[in-house]
């Protein structure tokens, strides 16, 4: 049995009404406050303007007014003046010195005014009438007071006829609210949303649809109920798709690293052979090479032109020998010999070894290391090896001198060594590329391009990954990720 609810229309125009009603209150509340405020401020300027008419007419010092005399005659003008309720001047301790339609003495508003030198306006607690009180001051000194009393009645009934104005107001606009909007509600919303709920129920086997859950009137609530129950056969089909969707995309990932795993392994492997054979055929004739250069250079030693000339041979056969030599390291890596190796120490060997051997002038090197770092189980000379490549190949990169940091820290169960300079950078179509044999950024002569694959190989063979990040005139990040030692665990 469905619970009974009221019509769209009902909801619609309450809460309109309500909404109305509050908006009138506070509108009225603001308006009437406004308009009171206003009118006070007015009538509190005209009795300020009174008080210091009266006060520019006293004679001075402040004494009564003779009979006759201007000021007398002003001020018994205004006791016709309807408005006009009472004045009251005081001397300078508060004695009455002259009264019109008042009883009494200074009240302490009036000495607290002489005292600090301050008018005011001050309303009384029934709102009938209110009262301006103004020092008078006499060659910067007060010499007595001025209360003037005005009446605020028509200010009053002001007030009382613009509320009856927004009374009227509010009732003509809540009639046209119902007449009107019962009239508009159910010609603009409530037949549409039958006609909707009669599609819905259609297209319940239907494409797209969204839960709704909707408290309200009758139409609104089977409208929800028809979404609903279009939304629970979609939901099925729904998940359905995702995870076939999810399940097409792991294995499109997988595919991809593993096409990239065979590539980068069928290259390795062209690039060993290739090697292997190069330097086989290469060494021994470049080794007779040198060797004859060597004799010749002794034989031509007074020729300086010629002597030059085997020079120039020389320092070729020797270039073409790192060369021979950085594929050999790269076709067949060293045997690995696992260590306990300490990160710290390592680094400052590093960076000592070069130093000594002005590779690092011009840099300002930093090396941080977190304290009680792990060691990695690992071979020293092969990560030496390595690091000496990154650093040599930052060098490189900072032509003109530059900054250099050297980090170790952990992450997770790695530890993890970077390589950070702020030289020159490199743009991201290159990223990928930069371990690759014989790729270089350096100009013709100035590099093999084996440096940082020789690196990536021993990340390898030590078990761990070496990676790059750069950025075009920002410099770039070499980290080098190698497992934390098992059993050395932290150092304290």
């Amino acid at each position: 049995m469905k619970p009974s609810r009221f019509s769209l229309t009902f909801y619609i125009l309450s809460a309109l009404s309500m909404l109305l009603v509050l908006t009138w209150l506070l509108l009225s509340l603001i308006s009437f406050k406004t308009a009171e405020n206003d009118l006070l401020a007015q009538n509190a300027d005209e009795a300020r303007v009174l008080a210091s008419s009266i006060m520019l007419l006293l004679p001075r010092p402040v004494v009564p007014p003779e009979p006759g005399s201007a000021t007398f005659r002003y001020i018994e003008n205004l006791r016709k003046h309807q408005r006009f309720e009472g004045l009251l001047v005081v001397d300078r301790v508060g004695q009455p010195l002259y009264t019109v339609s008042v009883r009494g003495g200074a009240d302490a508003t009036l000495l607290e005014v002489m005292h600090s030198g301050h008018g005011t306006f001050l309303v009384s607690p029934d709102g009938s009438t209110g009262r301006s009180y103004q020092p008078v001051i006499e060659q910067g000194k007060v010499v007595g007071g001025v209360r003037v009393t005005v009446s605020l009645a028509s200010a009053q009934e002001r007030l009382k006829s613009s509320r009856h104005f927004f009374i009227a107001y509010f009732v003509l606009d809540f009639l046209l609210l119902l007449i009107l909007g019962s009239f508009l509600l159910s010609r603009s919303v409530v037949q549409p949303i039958r006609k909707l709920l009669g599609a819905t129920r259609r297209i319940t086997a239907g494409d797209l649809g969204v839960t709704v859950q909707i408290q309200g009137s009758t139409e609104v609530a089977e409208l929800s109920d028809a979404f609903n129950t279009m939304t629970i056969a979609l939901r099925g089909k729904r998940v359905e798709v995702e995870e076939k969707v999810a399940s097409l995309k792991w294995t499109n990932k997988e595919l991809v690293e593993a096409r990239n795993e065979t590539v980068r392994s069928e290259k390795m492997a062209s690039v060993g052979l290739l090697a292997a054979g190069m330097a086989h055929e290469i060494g021994t004739p470049l080794a007779a090479i040198m060797g004859y250069s060597a004799l010749l250079a002794e034989d031509l030693a007074a020729d300086p032109e010629k002597s030059d000339y085997l020079r120039r041979i020389e320092e070729e056969s020797r270039r073409i020998d790192r060369i021979v030599r950085g594929l050999l390291d790269y076709a067949r890596p060293k045997r690995v010999q696992w260590e306990e190796v300490d990160i710290r120490p390592l680094l400052d060997k590093v960076v000592e070894l070069l130093a000594d051997q002005g590779v690092l002038k011009h840099l300002d090197v930093s090396v941080e290391v977190e304290e009680g770092l792990a060691t990695v189980h690992a071979d020293p000379h092969q990560v030496e090896q390595l690091l000496i490549n990154l650093i040599v190949n930052a060098r490189d990169a900072m032509p003109q001198g530059g900054k250099l940091w050297l980090k170790g820290s952990r992450a997770g169960s790695e530890v993890v060594i970077e390589v950070v300079d702020s030289g020159e950078g490199m743009p991201p179509e290159l990223l990928s590329k930069v371990f690759d044999p014989f790729f270089t950024t350096k100009e013709p002569g100035k590099g093999t391009g084996l440096g940082l694959a020789i690196a990536a190989r021993i990340a390898e063979s030590c078990g761990g990954r070496l990676d790059v990040q750069s950025e075009l005139g920002k410099g770039s990040r070499f980290t080098l990720s190698l497992p934390a030692s098992e059993k050395a665990g932290t150092r304290g």
